[in-house]
Parts: structure tokens; C-alpha cells; sequence
């Protein structure tokens, strides 16, 4: 759902499967501290986990803006 709404939002993005990426996954759980997935992050200081529409809607704003 996540990736769908970004898709009909307009938000560009590039998925990364952190089953495939030990680095990414480390990143995720370690770093950033989620534990459910997908996580998305915007920048260092702007990321979430699991469907937040709320979230997709203001990071849509800001590209439209």
C-alpha cells in the first residue's frame, strides 16, 4: 500500500529489499530502530515505518510545491 501511494502521489523513490541488503537492514533496525517494514526515508531526519498517509501527504506537498 505504501508503494502505491507513493505511485499515485508522484513521489519518486527507490526500493530497497533489506532481506537482500545486510547494510540496509542494519541501517533500519540498529540506526533508525524499526522493527516493522517498509520504511521510508526521506532524509536523515525525516523517515517513518509501515503505511502513513499522513506523511505521504506532506512529503506530496512538498513536491508539488
Amino acid at each position: 500500500m505504501t508503494k502505491m501511494m507513493l505511485d499515485s502521489k508522484g513521489i519518486p523513490y527507490v526500493e530497497v529489499n533489506i532481506t537482500e541488503h545486510p547494510e540496509a537492514r542494519e541501517y533500519v533496525t540498529e540506526e533508525l530502530g524499526y522493527t516493522v517494514a517498509p520504511v521510508v526515508v526521506v532524509d536523515d531526519d525525516d523517515h517513518w515505518c509501515d503505511l502513513r498517509p499522513d506523511q505521504i501527504e506532506r512529503v506530496a506537498a512538498h513536491f508539488a510545491a
